[in-house]
């Protein structure tokens, strides 16, 4: 009996030490042409990183905008409503001019989703009769020509993947004829509007191909982009392989589209990373908010995903314990969250940014994005996956660099560095 259970420690052990392997470490030396990693270029790092916005719903809020602007966003996304616009006895643009007025003064730009049903034409369905998409086609028509000298893009309807959003029982050829009627009408408005379908669920690639390739028919019938709305329980990195399946799918379009994230972010309550904490407006849930939130941008500034609209800008309610009341950069009072700090201090690590390239090491789970800015060389490090840690070895970088967490704030030592996915990335910067 002795010996069972001293074989049995025995073989306890064995597997502690096989789950301890030792953390992976990289060595950076800070110089902008070492071989420190086998980085790959990421061409579009930059484009994508300018081309990211945040969703808003109370458009006539400047402070609001004015918080959008310090956060480093380049615009907003927000419904303007058909029912809104035009009534019987015409057009009332009047509160959605006032929006893009505001976002002018204050350089930013406006990404509006045209939807939905309209009390005279289409109540409580969307158009999918003769009547109904000549009516949606005046109205889309209209919202285009009107902000044809603004610097305003749309999409097509939203979610039109899920009954709720479709207000039906989704129908791939039903919305692509809706897409083919806005697409015509916002090209006759204006030629050079930059229009894309509406953001699916997830990345419902099934829908997406059901609704096929609009281009084929006739010179830039198509829309400029295909929407994607990327939730997921799992971390952010995992979205690279959709992205790649989905441009595998869009390659064979005669006029390949640009892969858009319109939706996605990570509430602080009701998701897996945040299961084992029943309220959203813990520290702890908020600060797990912030570090995904990071990771999401640079995963999509990395994939060069042609357009990212967060979501969103500002919770949507008080309540801890509502998913929907636990998005937002702010709190429903204006405060500014966790995530708010760290990804303001992301857009300001990467002002600038130039000669992008990362490295990933997908079976160690932690990555490195490297490029130059403002007369710098700049890293951004994280691990990814529940408890994964690595080695970082800045012993090599000259004594001005300098090393933060994820908000700006310095951390300590000039040797190794632990790395952890609970800390987040990590951010170093060495001056020329």
């Amino acid at each position: 009996m002795a010996r069972r259970v001293t074989l049995a420690v025995l073989l306890a052990f064995c597997g502690a030490l096989l789950a301890a392997s030792p953390a992976p470490t990289v060595t950076l030396d800070g110089a902008a042409n070492s071989a420190e990693v086998p980085y790959a270029a990421v061409p579009k790092f930059a484009a994508s990183r300018a081309n990211t916005g945040v969703a808003i719903h109370e458009i006539n809020d400047p402070r609001l905008l004015d918080a959008v602007k310090d956060v480093g966003f380049s615009f907003v996304r927000t419904d303007l409503f058909w029912e809104a616009v035009q009534a019987p006895d015409g057009w009332h643009f009047g509160t959605f001019d006032g929006l893009v007025s505001n976002l002018s003064a204050r350089g930013l730009g406006a990404l509006f989703i045209l939807g939905y049903k309209h009390y005279m034409f289409s109540p409580d369905q969307p158009p999918t009769s003769a009547p109904q998409l000549a009516a949606f086609r005046t109205y889309v028509y209209q919202a285009v020509f009107r902000y044809r000298n603004a610097p305003v893009r749309f999409e097509v309807w939203n979610e039109q993947d899920h009954k709720d959003y479709w207000l039906a029982t989704p129908s791939p050829r039903a919305y692509r004829a809706l897409l083919e009627t806005a697409v015509s009408a916002a090209r006759a408005a204006n030629p050079d509007v930059t229009i894309a379908t509406g953001g699916v669920q997830q990345v419902d690639r099934d829908f997406i191909r059901a609704v096929g390739d609009m281009s084929a028919a006739k010179s830039r019938s198509g829309p400029d982009a295909v929407s994607v709305h990327p939730y997921r329980q799992q971390y952010p990195e995992t979205v690279l392989d959709d992205y790649a399946a989905l441009r595998e799918d869009l390659s064979t379009y005669a006029k390949r589209p640009q892969v858009w994230a319109t939706e996605w972010s990570y509430p602080s309550y009701a998701y897996e990373y945040v299961a084992d904490i029943a309220d959203g407006h813990s520290p702890e849930a908020r600060a797990r908010q912030a570090k995904y939130a990071v990771r999401l941008f640079l995963m999509n500034w990395i994939a060069q995903v042609g357009l990212t609209s967060y979501y969103d800008m500002r919770n949507d309610g008080t309540n801890p314990r509502e998913m929907e009341h636990n998005f937002g950069l702010l709190d429903a009072g204006n405060a500014k969250l966790p995530a708010y700090h760290a990804v303001k201090h992301l857009f300001g690590f990467t002002a600038g940014v130039k000669n992008a390239r990362w490295f990933i090491d997908e079976k160690e789970k932690y990555a490195v994005l490297k490029f130059e800015a403002g007369g710098a060389t700049k890293y951004v490090v994280w691990c990814y996956g529940a408890g994964n840690v690595m080695n970082l070895d800045v012993s090599r970088l000259p004594g001005r660099a300098v090393v933060t967490d994820l908000y700006g704030k310095p951390r300590t030592g000039r040797g190794m560095l632990a790395v952890t996915e609970a800390q987040g990335p990590v951010f170093i910067s060495v001056a020329s």
